[in-house]
């Protein structure tokens, strides 16, 4: 195996072994002394070789605080994790939604 496949290999290992664990990237990436940005490009570069996005990668959820911006006059929905990714909603989605979202992974 030439170095980039041993590379690739030992990374797969790590991402593997992250998505398994139930950690956050950084609680991982800490308690193996890996650099959280090296896990990140590895983890997003092997899901799109095999697909697209990492399918099945778990939601955690968090309890929320409401920030009001004076400069927003419309109410807006934005949620972002600690791995970088970020949803916004431009309207608010119903209620019930958020509820059975939060039912659903907690």
């Amino acid at each position: 195996m030439d170095k980039n496949g041993e590379r690739e290999a030992y990374w797969r290992g790590h991402v593997a072994e992250w998505r398994a664990s139930g950690e956050s990237q950084r609680a991982y990436c800490d308690r193996h002394g890996l650099k959280d940005h090296s896990l990140s490009y590895w983890h997003q570069r092997l899901a799109k070789r095999e697909g697209g996005a990492a399918v099945g990668e778990p939601l955690t959820l968090i309890r929320a605080t409401i920030v009001a911006d004076p400069l927003v006059s419309m109410p807006c929905l934005s949620l972002a994790s600690p791995n970088g990714w970020r949803l916004e909603f431009g309207l608010l989605p119903p209620a019930e939604w958020l509820v059975a979202l939060w039912a659903n992974h907690s």
